[in-house]
């Protein structure tokens, strides 16, 4: 938890640039609560810094890291990261506040401390203010009065709690163990076979523990929930190694000081290789218990199966540490929440479900850092079990001859996995007889023919991205029994038509509403005669509610097709508990659907328009099917 982030926008906004081959200057400037100009205008002072090793390009408000010298941008990255301008830093002055406050003996003056740090009285007292509100998370508080002097009040493991989630760096970066306390610890992640990461975890921890012994700030008392890591295995684990330390260190480690070593080992971030150990910390069946309910919960309220595969253990072991870490106080930070929320919206969407079901079952709040965490492993699942590509065959139909031809066929090569099968028309003159022989038509000119194969109209130089997206969209829509139809490459709004848009009545009940919607597709020949029945009795077991703004009542469709329709409603209703609902989204499921990554396609698109009120909005004022299309495609592509 980087509660200073935003003190450091030039540290963040190179992380955030390292981090993607192209990051928006838009998104930059959302993410650190500023404006785009002085993103522009802190990347133009970082340019300065880097001191032409490297240089960061904007163009079009999309900014680019380039490296010309990696060993002297190495130097000056570390630099920036460790703030070497001391007191230049907000963060680092505030760093430099609570070391003193936690290690004075008395009071202290703030003419002292803003001497010291050799900055103005006001702004000693403003920082002073800031670091208030920040430590005030973790119980801690700063007493007195500036002309009287001020002490820091908390107890001893909340100051640790802080430090090591917020200032850990800046005060232990290179702190001095000796080389018989290295070797052992060295010894001990050999011994527990921990990666760097899990084993850096464990590591800062020791340092912060030895530093405040050392330093005369022993642990005195834990709350009870602390005292259950006595009888952890993670104690008997730190317990032998810190008889190790005694030994060196020529003085006694409390029991206390102990139990603090412990929740870095009982929250440890999960190790590469969980099979070592498992060897040494054992998981209960509740875990995995849990797990499974989680998994059940999505298939009830998604109709997706996540299957865990091979990850599985690992996925064990990661909650496992996960709700210690909540349990015992100690949170994690993840930079890549909005990136999670953004680009993997129906793997969020899963682990809000699986937040609810742990949160419910174990009593402790998720935080948003630790969510992102478990939509990384919800995103890996459902990429992992997407079927895979088989080799296609695919027509090229083009008017301009041979070399365009082979040119659409090299760019294409690029899209598939799997090398495709290419078969060659020219000047429009294309097989009839073998219209339905392919996977694909390619075509660069206006075809007249029927055909089941999905027919696909490109430029003859084409955006890679795009048709990747085209060629996915068609392929689900195909296995969801529909065509693609031209300039709509929206998988949600090929399942809509003119017949499918709904003006909903506020004065009619929700139910009411749904009824209708699935009698007018079940009398189209959409969805099975019972379909309306079952949507119905699914409500009354569990809320279709996707958030405040969207409901989202589906269950399976007996019939081969996937079915959608769209309900708005223009004004709000007025039945209690749907008050905040605008739009109302019909999903039936084929029962002979096999393949799911077609519905996590088509949720992603669905939780991307719940994303955006003022699209809601603008959305529940439309009065037919075709304004709806004209403004997704043309003023606000949303599904982009």
């Amino acid at each position: 938890m980087e509660l200073f982030n935003n003190e450091n926008r030039i540290s963040s906004i190179l992380k955030n640039i390292e981090m993607q081959s192209v990051c928006s200057v838009e998104k930059l400037a959302g993410k650190l609560n500023v404006s785009a100009k002085t993103i522009r205008n802190d990347i133009k002072e970082l340019n300065y810094l880097l001191g032409g090793y490297a240089m960061i390009s904007m163009n079009k408000g999309d900014c680019k890291l380039i490296v010309f010298d990696q060993k002297g941008f190495q130097e000056i990255r570390n630099k920036i990261f460790q703030q070497d301008d001391f007191f230049n830093s907000p963060q680092t002055r505030m760093t430099y506040l609570f070391w003193q406050l936690i290690n004075a003996e008395e009071p202290y003056l703030t003419d002292d401390l803003s001497e010291e740090m050799k900055v103005g009285r006001t702004t000693a007292i403003s920082d002073l203010n800031k670091l208030r509100k920040i430590i005030g998370k973790y119980q801690l508080k700063i007493k007195g009065k500036a002309n009287t002097g001020l002490k820091l009040v908390g107890d001893e493991l909340h100051i640790r709690l802080f430090i090591l989630e917020n200032i850990y760096e800046q005060l232990y970066l290179n702190f001095p163990l000796g080389a018989e306390v290295r070797e052992k610890l060295s010894d001990f992640q050999k011994k527990l076979s921990l990666d760097a990461l899990g084993f850096g975890f464990f590591y800062r921890f020791f340092v912060v523990m030895i530093q405040r012994i050392e330093s005369g700030h022993v642990i005195q008392e834990l709350d009870e929930k602390y005292m259950d890591l006595y009888q952890n295995q993670a104690y008997s684990i730190v317990d032998e190694f810190l008889d190790e330390i005694e030994n060196v260190k020529a003085y006694e480690i409390p029991k206390e000081e102990r139990i603090f070593l412990c929740i870095s080992v009982a929250g440890m971030r999960t190790p590469a290789n969980t099979r070592e150990i498992e060897q040494k910390i054992s998981v209960s069946e509740d875990v995995a218990d849990m797990i499974i309910e989680m998994l059940d919960r999505i298939h009830t309220e998604l109709d997706v199966t996540v299957i865990a595969n091979e990850l599985f253990d690992d996925f064990v072991y990661h909650i496992f540490f996960m709700i210690n870490r909540l349990k015992y106080g100690l949170h994690i930070h993840n930079p890549m929440i909005d990136d999670f929320k953004n680009q993997y919206s129906v793997a969020y969407k899963m682990a809000e479900i699986g937040k609810e079901v742990i949160e419910k079952r174990e009593g402790i709040t998720i935080t948003e850092d630790e969510m992102a965490f478990l939509a990384a492993y919800f995103g890996v699942f459902l990429i992992e079990q997407e079927p895979e590509e088989k080799r296609c065959r695919i027509a090229i139909v083009c008017g301009s001859g041979k070399i365009i031809g082979r040119l659409i066929e090299n760019q294409l090569k690029r899209i598939f996995d799997v090398e495709p099968e290419f078969e060659f028309f020219y000047n429009g003159n294309f097989a009839e007889h073998k219209k339905n022989t392919f996977d694909y038509i390619v075509t660069t000119t206006e075809l007249n023919l029927e055909t089941e194969t999905p027919v696909i109209f490109m430029d003859e130089v084409f955006d890679k991205e795009y048709i990747q997206k085209k060629f996915h969209n068609i392929k689900y829509l195909a296995d969801a029994g529909h065509d693609i139809r031209r300039g709509i490459d929206s998988l949600f709004m090929n399942l809509l038509d003119e017949n499918r848009f709904f003006i909903l009545n506020q004065e009619k009940s929700y139910d009411e509403n749904v009824r209708i919607m699935a009698e007018t597709l079940m009398s189209q020949g959409e969805l099975d005669t019972e379909f309306a029945d079952r949507v119905e009795k699914r409500e009354k077991y569990s809320t279709m509610i996707l958030n405040q703004n969207i409901a989202f009542p589906h269950t399976r469709n007996m019939l081969p097709k996937l079915s959608l329709a769209l309900g708005v409603y223009p004004k709000p209703p007025k039945e209690k508990g749907y008050e905040e609902v605008k739009l109302v989204i019909l999903l039936g499921i084929p029962e002979s659907m096999e393949d799911d990554t077609v519905l996590v396609r088509l949720y992603d698109e669905i939780l991307m328009i719940g994303k955006d009120v003022k699209v809601i909005d603008k959305i529940r004022s439309m009065k037919s099917y075709k304004e709806l299309l004209l403004y997704i495609t043309e003023e606000n592509n949303i599904f982009k």
